[in-house]
């Protein structure tokens, strides 16, 4: 049979199919709504010690804009064309340079983070631990302070695009809203001067690229200039009497007497500085021959022999010294301007050297030369032309780069610097309340369940159906037992129209209807329990009772001889038990000593008389029980067998196999999910394919011991 039906209290329903039961979850929350309050007050009380131990901390925020166009000042009004895609691929590099370490270690030092309190370095918890312990460990290196620092500013420092806009939002967390302010502003900075100097930089990394590059264009400039111009010295004589022209010979000879200028002039340049820097003033007045200084160097050797005739250290030879000294600069200084003017003659012969060349090239050019010499010229002025070019434009890209270093601005400026905030981003009260509302509830109604389906006791015959799937066959109430009586049990026969027999006679109504066709012919009824003291002897004899009072033929049988209880429930003595009777066998002349009627009803009991001091399984096993349950089902219409407990012994497991119906007891709010969900699971593996289980939640077991397992069946 199939045991899936819900049960309420009171009545039960039968159905196949499974589904949610709302209201069946709403009386398990009622049910369990101390447990669900415990949770939601501790876990807030959780939560407002946190919030009253925890550190606030404050959050500044600021703006930046990043112009993605990236700006040239020395060329306005061309503005380039970009797409979203590269504009975005921009703004998140620059959002990523921001949270960068470089960035976050140059505000470390121009904050002076290393030595705040907040970010500083300072001892963990291992380290105050093993300072407290005195073990002295290694002191700190100051990569390993930095990246502590670095560590708590990465964790302070948020940077995030704001949809997607061209705006970066920079926050900074501290514990102070002004340093938090601070930090933020100077982060801002610390990124757009460090954006400027990186931009300038490259343009003088370029800069130093072309440099290079023009220098070897100055150099092929000055050779393909020289290669012309020794092409024209060398073939010069050819190239005249080639043209046969009057102008070429006459600026040969302008050429040849300028070089021979230029050549004289720097030769007594060169002659004259070398006699200059040695102080050889006779040579130097006879190599420039300039006015004045031969009057000078005469003063200069008079004084000299005049000075050699004088006793040192005297006031005339200080004197004279002082004079020759005076003399001795004026020589020098005019020297220097007489070679100034050397070399001014020397170059200015050699502008005009270049320009008479020039014009002999022209003329040369101009004239009737072979198509070979003209071509050789004009190959070599074009090397040089091409060569010429190069350079300027060399020189003018790296003026221009040179400028354009000079004048960088940032493609990132603040649009809204931070403030000192005047509310505290962490911790969030409401926020934290909110959560720490919502989570408890949602653990105590998680425990709610937990505790119902899995923990804790069973309190309600719904859930005693989640728990084993077997139908309720009846909820016995809590009444009071009054002080003659021996056991609850009696209040069937003294009190027939209260609550408890009519609980009774509920489970005898389902036990009628659920139950399947006896294999005897007469019904066969096990009232078991997962553990000791859940009320199932009071149960089978309130029972039996309750068909003796139908007008049925009933048997009881106290088949738990670990602790018989029947004598005791009725107050009937006997000298013999059912643990006897199965020891000695049928032919003793003392086996019917073990049975007797009820005094209150006519229900025929066979009581076990002591606790049997060996294992009685064996016992329940063999042929005389058989024997005993086929002959009681042969002289009486219901056989009732109160076994013992399901968890602390094996007997009830052999008698479950021979019958037809199962009551199984629980103790109401004592006997744990767990122990309830594997008796029960043990009892249907025993019972036959086609019997039947009925649960019975007891919230009333008499005066019967609270003992659970401290020696009582063992």
């Amino acid at each position: 049979m199939k045991h899936n039906a819900h049960l309420d209290d009171q009545v039960i329903h039968s159905g196949d199919d499974e589904t949610i039961d709302l209201r069946s979850i709403v009386a398990i929350l009622r049910r369990r709504v101390r447990l669900i309050l415990l949770t939601v007050a501790l876990l807030l009380s959780v939560a407002f010690i946190y919030l009253a131990q925890a550190t606030p901390l404050y959050t500044a925020r600021a703006l930046v804009l990043v112009d993605t166009m990236q700006k040239n000042l020395l060329q306005t009004g061309q503005e380039a064309s970009q797409n979203a895609q590269m504009a975005s691929s921009i703004i998140e590099s620059e959002v990523e340079i921001l949270r960068s370490d470089a960035v976050l270690l140059a505000l470390v030092a121009e904050a002076g983070l290393m030595s705040d309190r907040e970010f500083g370095p300072s001892l963990s918890l291992g380290d105050r631990v093993r300072q407290a312990l005195g073990l002295a460990g290694a002191d700190p290196t100051p990569d390993r302070l930095l990246n502590a620092t670095l560590n708590r500013l990465r964790n302070a420092v948020t940077v995030r695009r704001r949809g997607l806009t061209n705006i970066v939002e920079v926050s900074v967390t501290s514990e102070s809203p002004e340093r938090a302010a601070e930090i933020t502003n100077t982060l801002v900075e610390v990124y757009i001067s460090r954006q400027i100097a990186a931009k300038s930089q490259s343009y003088l990394d370029s800069t130093q690229v072309l440099s290079r590059q023009l220098d070897a264009a100055e150099t092929a400039l000055a050779q393909s200039d020289r290669a012309l111009a020794d092409y024209i010295d060398t073939n010069l004589d050819a190239l005249e009497a080639e043209s046969g022209s009057a102008a070429v010979a006459r600026l040969r000879e302008q050429l040849e007497e300028l070089n021979e200028n230029r050549l004289s002039a720097q030769t007594i340049a060169e002659e004259s500085e070398r006699a200059l820097q040695v102080g050889d003033w006779s040579t130097l007045v006879s190599r420039l021959e300039a006015e004045g200084l031969g009057a000078l160097e005469t003063q200069r050797q008079a004084l000299a022999r005049r000075l050699g005739e004088i006793e040192a250290g005297t006031a005339a030879d200080v004197n004279l010294r002082q004079s020759l000294a005076s003399i001795e600069r004026e020589l020098q200084e005019r020297g220097r301007v007489a070679i100034a003017a050397l070399q001014d003659d020397a170059l200015r012969a050699q502008r005009d050297a270049e320009q008479v060349r020039d014009d002999l090239r022209r003329e040369l050019l101009g004239g009737d030369l072979s198509a070979e010499t003209l071509s050789r010229i004009y190959g070599l002025q074009q090397e040089a032309a091409i060569a010429q070019r190069q350079y300027n434009m060399l020189l003018s890209r790296i003026r221009e780069l040179e400028t354009q270093a000079m004048v960088q601005i940032a493609d990132a400026r603040l649009v809204s610097a931070a403030i000192a905030p005047n509310s505290k981003s962490f911790p969030q009260t409401r926020l934290v309340l909110a959560a720490a509302l919502v989570v408890s509830l949602g653990v105590g109604i998680g425990l709610a369940f937990l505790s119902e389906f899995y923990l804790g006791g069973v309190n309600s015959s719904t859930q005693m159906t989640n728990i084993t799937g077997s139908r309720v066959g009846a909820v016995i109430p809590r009444i009071p037992q009054a002080n003659d009586q021996l056991s609850v049990a009696d209040v069937v026969i003294d009190s027939p129209m209260t609550q408890f027999p009519e609980a009774i006679r509920r489970l005898r109504a389902n036990i009628e209807r659920f139950s399947p066709r006896p294999m005897r012919g007469t019904p066969v009824i096990m009232v078991t329990s997962a553990l000791p003291a859940e009320g199932k002897s009071v149960i089978a004899l309130s029972l039996a009772r309750t068909f003796a009072m139908a007008g049925k033929r009933c048997l009881l049988i106290d088949a738990d001889m670990r602790k018989p209880s029947m004598q005791k429930l009725t107050g009937v003595e006997l000298a013999s038990g059912l643990y006897e009777f199965l020891l000695s066998g049928p032919g003793d002349e003392h086996a019917a000593d073990c049975f007797e009627f009820d005094a209150k009803s006519d229900v025929g009991i066979i009581f076990g008389r002591e606790r049997s001091g060996q294992p009685t399984d064996q016992l329940v096993q063999s042929e005389a029980f058989r024997a005993v349950i086929d002959d009681g089902c042969k002289k009486f219409d219901v056989v009732i067998i109160d076994t013992p407990p399901l968890i602390p012994v094996v007997d009830a497991r052999y008698i479950a196999m021979q019958c037809d119906c199962a009551i199984f007891s629980v103790r109401a709010g004592e006997t744990s999910q767990s122990d309830v969900r594997y008796a029960h699971d043990q009892l249907r593996d025993y019972m036959p394919e086609d019997s039947t289980i009925l649960s019975v939640l007891n919230f009333h077991v008499g005066k019967e011991s609270d003992s659970r397992y401290s020696g009582y069946y063992y």
